[in-house]
This record gives structure tokens, sequence and C-alpha cells, in this order.
């Protein structure tokens, strides 16, 4: 299935956009989207999430035989997959353009910047090393592909853990995960990648470009950077030059941007092996949220719902209709109009209904669901009771009002107070003897 092509009032659209400093999905000119990095239940298992694009990276290894020309270093082979998964004109069978010049990429981040320590994967000289394979499947293409495959590839080979082992002579016992604990492989440092885009002849950069930013841009810019802005690879692709001082600023903003990101690595890997040590469940479903839908809808339109207590007079107030035991001396009407009213930061903020149930989505995010367990559906018998009991509840309030005038005016021997129940067909006289 062949790529569809992009309409000429497409692309002029997106250039006017950049020149205007607009970009389609509203984000600032140098501004990345949102990353978020889930483990799996196996040591080296990763999902990385960069906005809307999606990789996975898993690290296997295994002992073989070392190459004869570095007898005493193990290996690390780097497999990149773009499939119809990703995007519909991707074909399964054989790599694309795109795809070489991905596995390409990441072996010039990873392998050639000596980032990994290959002497420690070495278990007999000239005989058995171990081999470190790093396959990454794009699971959704939106831009940017480079950049989110490089940062799952790099989580999780940091989080990779390989088995234990003992050698006896000639002969190596590997050891399974009960037996004995197993070892880090050692990084000397953390490669990264990031990429901008070209515009308007090679004056304007773009961060994180977008699926359809990419194809309308002119050219592209690859830094592979590590944590101490040095740099570990360079990419440039396109139809134009870029200028001297174009680059300079670029690679400033993108050591900046690899700093934060190694550190964002190091936190959650820290705080995954926190939780495997506490016994906390982890995995994909553990931690990856259950609403995805609802969480890309939260971030682009920033709705947080938050509970409050509403506070009248010191003491804290909540509304109910179970409240209809009332005493003469502290009568309370809802239809008061002397009642203190909520200021404006406390209207701004509405109670859940009863009906309604706030689930945690995310980080200091809340979404109101309706409340399934409750019947919402009733008998014509049982909507007659509701509409009998709200007359009785209506007419017992203005029973109250009534009683707190007289109260007031101290008008309470001058006439006797009639209540008619239709529902009953009863008249009651109540003289001030009575009340």
């Amino acid at each position: 299935m062949k790529e569809t092509l992009l309409s000429n009032n497409e692309k002029s659209f997106v250039q006017k956009a950049i020149m205007e400093s607009i970009r389609v999905d509203g984000r600032r000119m140098d501004e990345f989207r949102k990353l978020r990095i889930n483990f799996g239940s196996e040591w080296g298992l990763v999902h990385v999430t960069l906005g809307q694009t999606r990789a996975v990276a898993r690290v296997t290894c295994e002992v073989v035989q070392p190459k004869a020309t570095r007898p005493n270093e193990g290996t690390l082979f780097v497999n990149v997959e773009l499939g119809p998964m990703a995007a519909p004109h991707f074909d399964g069978g054989r790599q694309s353009d795109e795809c070489v010049q991905l596995n390409r990429i990441l072996e010039r981040a990873l392998k050639d910047s000596g980032c990994l320590d290959l002497e420690s994967l070495c278990l007999v000289a000239e005989e058995k090393v171990w081999n470190l394979r790093i396959d990454v499947n794009v699971l959704n293409h939106e831009g940017n592909v480079i950049d989110c495959c490089s940062i799952a590839a790099l989580t999780a080979l940091a989080h990779f853990k390989r088995p234990d082992i003992t050698v006896d002579g000639e002969n190596v016992i590997v050891h399974t995960m009960e037996e004995k604990e197993p070892i880090k492989v050692t990084l000397y440092h953390y490669p990264i990648c990031v990429s901008y885009a070209i515009f308007n002849k090679g004056a304007v950069a773009i961060a994180d470009p977008t699926n359809l930013e990419e194809r309308v841009a002119e050219a592209k810019i690859v830094f592979g950077l590590n944590s101490y802005g040095e740099l570990c690879g360079l990419h440039l692709g396109g139809i134009t030059l870029t200028s001297a001082n174009l680059l300079l600023r670029t690679s400033k903003k993108a050591s900046e941007r690899a700093r934060l990101v190694v550190e964002m690595i190091k936190a959650a890997i820290l705080k995954d092996g926190q939780d495997r040590e506490n016994g906390v469940p982890v995995g994909f479903t553990e931690s990856i949220e259950r609403n995805e839908i609802t969480v890309h809808a939260q971030d682009r339109i920033c709705v947080r719902l938050k509970r409050f207590k509403l506070k009248l007079d010191g003491e804290d107030h909540t509304n109910s209709d179970n409240e209809s035991d009332v005493s003469d001396g502290e009568e309370k009407n809802e239809t008061d109009t002397t009642a203190v009213e909520p200021t404006a930061d406390q209207m701004a903020v509405e109670e859940p209904d009863e009906t309604e149930k706030v689930v945690d989505v995310g980080d200091n995010g809340a979404v109101l669901v309706p409340n399934v367990e409750e019947n919402q559906w009733l008998t014509e018998e049982e909507l007659q009771k509701v509409a009998k009991a709200e007359g009785k509840k209506r007419q017992k309030t203005s029973i109250k009002s009534k009683k707190k005038l007289k109260r007031e005016t101290g008008t309470w021997n001058e006439e006797p107070l009639e209540i008619i129940d239709d529902s009953d067909e009863e008249t009651v006289v109540l003289t001030s003897a009575d009340l």
C-alpha cells in the first residue's frame, strides 16, 4: 500500500503556519511532546510513548563466540522494525529505506559512541562472550520515530540485567534468575537522539516534528548527544543547506533536551527498581493508564477536577437529601435567602453528583464517570412514590419557612395555619396552642 500523497494546500498551509511561528498541534517552535516510559515485567522490556508515536524495545542475550578482531569483547546488535502496525504504507516482508536509516542512526549512536562496556561481556577470552540484541518495534508512526526508538533502546539497555554465570574450567554455567541475582550491564554514558525539521531554506528549525511536518520539511537534523553535551552522532538529510548559526543554536537546545531525557530515564529506572523491591506489581498492565483517550484529551485541554468541602461558619457542610429530621431549635432551610453564598473560587469547582464518581487518571488528574452500579430505570409505581415524596418535602419546606417567619414577626396567635394535603384529601387546623 502506497503512502497517501499530500496536497498542495496542505503543504502551503503548514509552511505558512511555520513562517508565522505557529504549529498545527499548538506547540511552540522548540517545544517537545510529552514523554512516557513504562516497563514490562521482564528486565529490558520498555514501552515508550512520545506524543502519539509509540515504540517497544526488548533486550535479549546469548552466549556466542567473539569476533577474531575483538577476542576479549562482547557484541551488540540493534534491530528496528517498521511494519504495517506502525503505518499502512510499510511492508512487513522487507525493510524500507526509512527502516534502514533508523538502524544506521541507532548503531552510530549506541555502538560507535562506545556507551556500553563490551569487555565486561567477555566470559572466556577468545571462546565465549555475551551477545546483546536490542529489538525495537514501532507500534505507531506519528513523526519523530528516531527520537522515540533511541529513547526506547537506551532505556531498555540501561534497565536490562544479564544472568550470572559460573566458569568451571572450559564449562560455563548460566544461572537462572531464581538461583542468582542478575547483573546489570555497564554504561559509560547515555546517548540520546534529538531531531529537528528545517523550513524556509534553512532559516527555521522546529523541534520534535510530527509526521505531517516531516513530510513537508525541506531537511532534517538528528543530533546524537549524551548528558555531558558530547556529540555522539550527527545526521543531515534533505534538499536545503543549513546555516552555521542555526546549527549551533539547535545543538545547544538539543544538548539541554538530552540532559533532561537522561534524568527522566534514570528516575524511571530507579522507581521501577524500588517498586520491584517493595513487591509492588509491575508490568504494562499496571503502569499504562486504563484510558489513553482520556489521558490525551487531558493533555490537550488541561482539565483538572478537584474535590473540596464547602465550609460555612467554620464548619464542614455537605449537601445531602437525607437531612429531613430537623429540631425546632436548629432548623435548616434549603430555600433560606440568608444562607452564606459560596465564593467565586468555590463556585469554580462543583461537587460531583451522587450518581457519578471520580476516577484518578494520570498525574494530578481525574475524570467523572457515571455510577453504573445504581439502577437508573424506574417503574411507574416507583416514579409515583418519588413524585409523592417530593411533594411532601416541598410542603414540609413551606411549613418551616412559615414557622420561621411567624417566630421572627411574633404573630403566632393571630390566625390558625391550615395545611391541605391533596393526596389524603383531609384538612388539618393547627392553632397556636398545638404549635
